[in-house]
C-alpha cells in the first residue's frame, strides 16, 4: 500500500514538472522564433521571460519530489499544512486537462495575426479621439475652421514660428483648445499644423490618429500617409474600404481595431481585398458613415507591402514629452 502510494506522488509531480516545463518551454519557443510579440506588448516581454525562467525552477522542484517519491522518500513538511493530490483519478485528470489542452492547442496551432476577421467581431474604431477622456465629457473642437482663422504663416524661428508679436502663437491655441487630457495632443497639432504632408508613423500611430481626428477641422485636406491592412463588411459602400491596425495595450486579449475610412474615387477598390497590407497617401476629408461624420482619406496612391514585421500599434509612451520639455516648435 506504501509503495503504490509513493508510485502515485511520483506521478503527480511528474506530471506537473511537465505541464509546467511545457508552459516555459512554449515561451522560449516564441521568443526564438520571434514571436512573443504577436500575443503581447514589447513592454511586457521581461515579465513573461521571467515567468519562463521561474516556471523552469518550479518544474525542476517536482521533478525533484518525484525522484525522492521513487526512492520511496515522502515529502519533508515543516508544518500539517500540505495538500495531499486527489486519490481520484478522474478528479486529477480532470484538473490537469485544464493546463494540457491550452498548452497542446499552443504548439499546434501556427502563430498567425489577427487582421480583419477579428476587426469584425470587435467593431473597427473609426474615431480615435473617442478614447480620450476630457473632464468636461466633450472632445474640444477647434475655435474655427482653418479658413476661417488667420493663416499661421511658416517661420524659420527656432521657437516654432512665434513672431515677436505672438500673434501666431495666439491663433494656434485658438485652434487647438484643450484641457489635461487632450493637452499633449494639441500641443502635437500644432506642431504639425504647418506640415503639407503627414506620415502615421508605426511609433506614434494612435496618438497621431488621434488628434487628426480630434482637430479634423485643422487639418482637412493635408496630404496623409498611412499604412495597415484593409478592412470592409457589408456596411461599407463598395468604392470604400478602411486602412486599419490593431492597437494593444497589454496583450492581444485586450487588442482593439482602429482605422480611417479610405475612399477610391477613381481606384477600384475591389482590388484591395480584407487583409491586403496598403501603404497608401491622400487627402483628409470630412466624410459620412452610418449617419455620423468622421474623418476620411480621399485615396490618391496605394502601394501593396508586406504585413509588418510586428503587425500591431502601442502606446507612444514618449508621446508629448517632447512639448512639455518645451519642444513644442512647429
Amino acid at each position: 500500500m506504501e509503495t503504490h502510494s509513493h508510485r502515485s506522488l511520483m506521478a503527480h509531480h511528474f506530471i506537473r514538472a511537465l505541464i509546467l516545463g511545457g508552459f516555459a518551454f512554449y515561451i522560449i519557443r516564441l521568443v526564438r522564433l520571434d514571436t512573443l510579440t504577436l500575443y503581447i506588448a514589447p513592454r511586457m516581454t521581461i515579465y513573461v521571460k521571467l515567468a519562463a525562467m521561474g516556471l523552469y525552477l518550479v518544474a525542476a522542484v517536482q521533478l525533484y519530489q518525484a525522484f525522492r517519491a521513487w526512492q520511496g522518500q515522502k515529502d519533508a513538511a515543516a508544518c500539517d499544512c500540505e495538500h495531499p493530490p486527489s486519490e481520484s483519478f478522474w478528479r486529477s485528470a480532470a484538473v490537469y486537462t485544464l493546463f494540457a489542452v491550452p498548452l497542446l492547442v499552443g504548439f499546434i496551432t501556427p502563430d498567425t495575426t489577427i487582421g480583419s476577421a477579428m476587426a469584425g467581431k470587435k467593431g473597427m474604431n473609426l474615431s480615435a479621439a473617442s478614447a480620450v477622456k476630457p473632464t468636461n465629457g466633450v472632445v474640444p473642437a477647434p475655435a474655427a475652421s482653418p479658413s476661417k482663422a488667420p493663416p499661421v504663416e511658416p517661420s524659420a524661428e527656432p521657437n516654432g514660428g512665434e513672431s515677436s508679436a505672438g500673434k501666431p502663437a495666439d491663433n494656434l491655441d485658438a485652434l487647438f483648445p484643450s484641457d489635461q487630457f487632450s493637452e499633449a495632443y494639441a500641443n502635437y497639432g500644432k506642431r504639425i499644423y504647418r506640415q503639407p504632408a503627414i506620415e502615421v508613423t508605426e511609433k506614434s500611430f494612435m496618438e497621431i490618429l488621434t488628434t487628426l481626428d480630434m482637430f479634423l477641422d485643422n487639418f482637412v485636406g493635408k496630404k496623409l500617409t498611412i499604412s495597415g491592412f484593409v478592412y470592409r463588411d457589408e456596411t461599407i459602400a463598395k468604392d470604400r474600404f478602411v486602412l486599419g491596425r490593431f492597437a494593444v495595450q497589454c496583450c492581444t486579449a485586450d487588442a482593439l481595431p482602429y482605422g480611417i475610412m479610405v475612399s477610391s474615387g477613381n481606384l477600384n477598390a475591389n482590388a484591395y481585398p480584407n487583409d491586403t497590407w496598403l501603404r497608401i497617401t491622400g487627402t483628409l476629408e470630412k466624410t459620412d458613415y452610418n449617419g455620423n461624420q468622421i474623418m476620411g482619406l480621399k485615396l490618391e496612391k496605394a502601394e501593396k507591402i508586406k504585413p509588418a514585421s510586428d503587425p500591431y500599434v502601442y502606446p507612444d509612451l514618449d508621446f508629448g514629452l517632447e512639448d512639455t520639455q518645451g519642444g513644442g516648435g512647429g
